[in-house]
């Protein structure tokens, strides 16, 4: 009997999606469809919830010293570039910007690989972000960034504009200067630091 009503179901939910399959004109499937080719540009930004914190401070000629610490601490960015499609799924872009952390601000520079499924212009992504990051701290200090998720891409049949939801983690590493007290008797250049903060995010971005 379960058996019987859960195909009951699945019919009730797969029938409606032929129909309406079924009644789109090749006109109508035409102008749902996308042919992307060349370059777009746009920009996007996140909102982040830092969840895991690590610190790592070495002196020299001394033992390293990490410290973790789970946390729930807020950031985000905007982020504007652009990428060029190789065919109707793959996308290579570059992007910059600013984002901003409870702690430090820095400017990502960032690739950026884009898969889109299917053939329509509403479709679903996967995409990856690997690059560097700056942060000016007496100086400019250069990290790391990667980010990977999924999204939605939203276009509507008779207009250019694409608009994107995406979620997503990021690993975010730093090297900030280190803070010495007037008691101990090392300089600057004798202390590594490293922080990497990790997150999640929830994005909304515009392409042209």
């Amino acid at each position: 009997m379960k058996r019987f009503i859960l195909l009951l179901l699945a019919m009730a939910m797969i029938a409606p999606s032929a129909e309406a399959k079924r009644r789109e004109t090749p006109e109508e499937i035409e102008r749902k469809t996308r042919h992307y080719n060349g370059w777009e540009w746009g920009a996007h930004g996140r909102f982040n919830l830092v969840f895991y914190d690590m610190n790592y401070t070495k002196i020299k000629g001394e033992t390293g010293v990490q410290d973790y610490r789970a946390q729930a601490k807020f950031g985000g960015n905007v982020m504007v570039g652009g990428g060029y499609f190789f065919d109707n799924h793959w996308r290579l872009g570059v992007e910059m910007g600013a984002q901003i952390q409870y702690d430090h601000t820095v400017v990502p520079i960032v690739a950026t690989l884009r898969y889109y499924y299917g053939t329509r212009k509403t479709c679903l992504f996967n995409f990856v972000d690997l690059g560097t990051n700056v942060l000016f701290n007496k100086g400019a200090r250069f990290g790391a960034t990667g980010a990977g998720g999924l999204g939605v891409r939203i276009q509507s049949p008779d207009n250019s504009n694409k608009f994107e939801i995406t979620l997503g983690y990021q690993a975010l590493m730093m090297s900030p200067r280190p803070k010495l007290n007037g008691q101990f008797s090392y300089k600057p250049s004798d202390v590594t630091r490293i922080k990497l903060d990790q997150s999640v995010f929830i994005g909304v971005g515009i392409y042209f």
